[in-house]
């Protein structure tokens, strides 16, 4: 009878160590890096941070997956800036611009005589994944 060897575990560092090489060699997640942040514990992936484009989003979702020792990915508040974007710019009233960066919104433009700032800013900041709202409105 052939004794069988248990599956060895791969290090919950090992792991990290992966995921660091795979994260650092897709390009497009050059500027995004320092905004994306992982850790894993016993193989289990926690994802957070932000990412500027949905593909990013979406390669780090589906590779994450793929590298060895890689039991679960668990998303937690990790968001796209186009994303967050387009549910901004329901929140708005036309003639209101929206800026991103990171989570940090910028409203700018026409303010619309009918509307108030406070209230824009107040379900701006509603958005999931926002974290800041600032504004520099033109009053018209």
């Amino acid at each position: 009878m052939a004794e069988t060897q248990p599956p060895r575990t791969i290090s919950d560092l090992d792991v990290e160590a992966a995921i660091h090489h795979a994260t650092t060699n897709y390009a497009p997640l050059m500027h995004d890096r320092h905004r994306v942040k992982f850790s894993v514990d016993e193989g289990v992936v926690t994802l957070s941070g932000y990412v500027k484009a949905a593909p990013t989003y979406r390669y780090l979702l589906n590779h994450i997956d793929d590298v060895k020792g890689v039991k679960e990915v668990v998303v937690q508040d990790f968001y796209s800036d186009e994303e967050i974007r387009r549910d901004v710019g329901q929140a708005v009233p036309p003639g209101v611009l929206v800026t991103l960066e990171y989570g940090s919104v910028i409203l700018s433009g026409n303010l619309p005589a009918d509307a108030q700032a406070e209230d824009i800013v107040k379900r701006v900041a509603l958005v999931p994944g926002v974290h800041r709202v600032l504004t520099s409105f033109v009053n018209g």
